[in-house]
C-alpha cells in the first residue's frame, strides 16, 4: 500500500464527503476567510477533518474549491467544494503561525481505488432503479470505484466514517453489500405498504 504524507490547511468541520460528493459552504469566520482567500490565490486545496461532539476524528477528505459561488462586502464567501480524497489524520495544528488558520500532517493511500465486483455493481444497480434514484447512475466502467458505489448511497456522516475506516477492499466491499441489502428491504417493505393502503 503506498503512503505519502503532507500537511495542509485544515477546516474542522462536522461534515464527511467522499471523493466526487460536493457541498455549498458559506464561510464567514475571519480564520476560514483567510484559509479560502488562500486556497483560491494559490490554486490549493484544503483539508476538512470530520468533526463530531466537538471531536476532531482521524480521518477527513481533502477538498477542491470548485466555484466561489457569492463573494459579500463583509469578506463572507459561498463557495461549492468537492471531495477529493480521503485522507488519515497524523497531527493537527489549530494555529499554522502567522496564519488564523489550521493545518494537519495526513497520510494518504495513493492506491485507494480499489474496483468493486460486478455483483456489487449490479445490486447497486438493481436499487438504485428499483428506488428511482435516476440522478446518480452508476457507470459500468473500468474507472468505477468503491467510492463512487458509497458515493451513491446516500451514507450518513456516521456511515461514511465508519466505511472510510475500513482497512481493505473485502471489507468495504461486504459493508456495501449490507448496505444495499438493507435499504433493497427497507424500500421493499415500504412498497407493500403503499400497495395495501387504501383510502377510507
Amino acid at each position: 500500500m503506498a503512503t505519502q504524507q503532507l500537511t495542509i490547511p485544515m477546516f474542522p468541520l462536522e461534515i464527511l464527503l467522499l471523493p466526487g460528493e460536493s457541498k455549498i459552504l458559506h464561510i464567514f469566520e475571519e480564520k476560514y476567510k483567510q484559509l479560502i482567500s488562500d486556497c483560491l490565490s494559490n490554486q490549493a486545496n484544503f483539508g476538512i477533518p470530520y468533526t463530531a461532539k466537538k471531536k476532531i476524528a482521524d480521518f477527513g477528505v481533502e477538498v477542491r474549491i470548485v466555484e466561489v459561488l457569492k463573494t459579500y462586502e463583509s469578506g463572507d464567501y459561498d463557495i461549492l467544494i468537492e471531495g477529493v480524497r480521503i485522507f488519515k489524520l497524523l497531527k493537527f495544528s489549530n494555529v499554522l503561525t502567522p496564519k488564523l488558520y489550521g493545518a494537519c500532517l495526513i497520510s494518504i493511500d495513493s492506491k485507494n481505488i480499489d474496483a468493486p465486483s460486478m455483483k456489487l455493481q449490479n445490486l447497486a444497480n438493481d436499487y438504485l432503479l428499483s428506488s428511482q434514484q435516476n440522478d446518480f447512475k452508476i457507470e459500468l466502467d473500468e474507472n468505477l470505484t468503491l467510492f463512487g458505489i458509497a458515493k451513491s448511497l446516500n451514507l450518513s456522516d456516521t456511515e461514511k466514517l465508519e466505511f472510510i475506516k475500513l482497512n481493505s477492499a473485502l471489507l468495504k466491499e461486504t459493508f456495501l453489500i449490507k448496505k444495499i441489502k438493507l435499504l433493497s428491504y427497507i424500500l421493499a417493505a415500504e412498497n407493500i405498504l403503499k400497495s395495501n393502503f387504501v383510502l377510507n
